[in-house]
């Protein structure tokens, strides 16, 4: 047979025997549908007979899901490869949720002492000045240009990474500082751990603030019936540094912070910079009528009223080197005109301070009623044992400053009015601001997201600090519109 027919043949062949497997396909697939309406028209006249007889045939309920639950549980304690389950498992060890912040929480905070809080902080501000005097001479004899500003910017923002680890009162706390008005953008703003005795005491090691004036002490986040912190404020208050601190509340509405740290003003010097004498810094308060809460606006709307006295005490010996100005929220210690005082010069010509203990006293007051608030806060500073690189006329100076403010919210919880007037004066000099505003709160009660618009009038600026829009010498209208998000 020729190749060509053989191929026909086989192709033939092939054909064949697929017709008739399909065939019979065919037919075993008509036989199972004959069995089961055969089976059908049987339980349906079985059913009829059921009935007939009024016999109740129960049904199997399907599984709860506490069943399927423990079903989970028996998976999870049987998987010897497993180190946690996923948030779709009940048997889970970790739930997703908010609290404060993006949270990963356990479900046994006793077996499983293990949590993450991420947290975000934003604030973006218009800053504009316009000067009255074309520039100021500080005490070093150095006449310096004041300028016209007009500029957005993001002065603070943070990301904050807190929680819970190895030990159920074990915690810490990562601060990523992040801003557009300094020449370090990013930089560490806190970090520490703490473990909690009790209610009463809680101690801590890492990086934070020295507790020296209350207005210091209150977040910058919060409403501060301001922008930013008083001129005052800014000049007196110490800036961040690495210590440790205890903080707590012996007993109901009494609490206490005290710190022991590397200086009053030395975050991001090297060890080789800094002197051999410690900071001792400690701030105490009382709420005698109940919660104060937070800031210094009546947010709240208080039904009764609400009081804090407070006093802070801040010594340091030995105080020299001071941290860069770009140092996240540095305020260098300057004399009452705005010089720094370690600026060559400064007390005495060619004379550089080398040396000197700082002491600082704060004493405050804050009420809240109805929507109505007030507050005041007074400072004493000293530099004592002042020792440089040559004679100096005087062996000690002094300051002394506040401020007072108040609010009122036309609408509860929503809009506020306030004015403020903060005051420095010394041997070298004195300045002012007087100013005022309003804050509007987006989220009625809470202060995750609110607008300030604020107005200061500054007369020989004294203070200085790239974060608050304060320039030392300035003499001029300072204008300041922000937006606070919390998150």
């Amino acid at each position: 047979m020729p190749p060509s027919l053989s191929v026909l043949s086989g192709r033939r062949a092939a054909s064949l025997r697929w017709l008739e497997g399909w065939c019979a396909l065919v037919a075993l697939a008509g036989a199972g549908w004959a069995t089961a309406r055969a089976n059908e028209l049987a339980s349906t006249s079985v059913a009829d007979a059921l009935v007939a007889e009024d016999i109740v045939v129960e049904a199997i309920p399907p599984p709860v899901p506490e069943e399927w639950e423990a079903e989970f549980a028996a998976a999870d304690a049987s998987c010897t490869t497993c180190t946690g389950g996923t948030a779709r498992s009940p048997g889970s060890r970790f739930y997703a949720d908010y609290d404060q912040g993006f949270a990963i929480l356990p479900r046994d905070p006793e077996a499983t002492p293990y949590s993450l809080r991420i947290r975000n902080q934003n604030m973006f501000r218009y800053n504009g000045f316009s000067r009255a005097e074309p520039s100021w001479t500080d005490s070093a004899g150095t006449t310096i240009p004041i300028t016209n500003s007009n500029y957005f910017g993001i002065p603070r923002g943070r990301l904050i990474f807190s929680g819970d680890a190895v030990a159920p009162k074990l915690s810490y706390l990562l601060n990523i500082d992040y801003n557009s008005v300094t020449s370090q953008p990013i930089g560490f703003r806190a970090f520490w751990l703490s473990y909690r005795f009790s209610k009463a005491f809680e101690l801590y090691v890492g990086q934070s603030k020295v507790p020296g004036t209350r207005e210091w002490i209150e977040s910058a986040f919060a409403p501060l019936q301001s922008a930013d912190r008083t001129m005052a404020t800014t000049f007196f208050r110490p800036s961040l540094s690495q210590g440790m601190w205890i903080m707590g509340e012996p007993i109901d509405d009494l609490y206490y912070h005290a710190m022991v740290s590397n200086g009053f003003n030395t975050l991001n010097l090297q060890p080789e910079a800094l002197n051999n004498r410690f900071a001792w810094s400690g701030s105490a308060w009382w709420e005698p009528w109940g919660e104060f809460g937070r800031g210094y606006s009546d947010l709240q709307h208080h039904e009764e009223a609400a009081t804090r006295l407070g006093a802070c005490y801040t010594f340091a010996l030995g105080s020299g080197n001071q941290a860069a100005s770009d140092a996240v929220e540095n305020s260098p210690v300057r004399l009452s005109d705005g010089t720094i005082i370690t600026t060559p010069g400064a007390l005495a010509p060619d004379v550089t301070l080398l040396s000197y203990d700082i002491s600082l006293a704060a004493i405050d007051w804050a009420w809240k009623y109805r929507g109505l608030s007030l507050s005041s806060e007074l400072f004493f500073q000293d530099l004592l044992g002042l020792q440089a690189t040559g004679p100096l006329p005087i062996a000690s100076t002094s300051a002394f400053g506040g401020f007072v403010k108040g609010g009122y919210f036309l609408v509860p919880r929503e809009t506020e009015v306030y004015a403020r007037s903060s005051y420095v004066t010394g041997a070298y000099g004195s300045g002012y601001e007087l100013g005022g505003g309003f804050n509007r709160f987006f989220l009625p009660g809470r202060d995750n997201l609110f607008f300030t618009c604020d107005a200061a009038w500054l007369q020989n600026s004294p203070a200085g600090q790239n974060r608050t829009g304060f320039v030392a010498g300035q003499t001029g209208l300072l204008v300041r519109a922000q937006v606070v998000a919390v998150f």
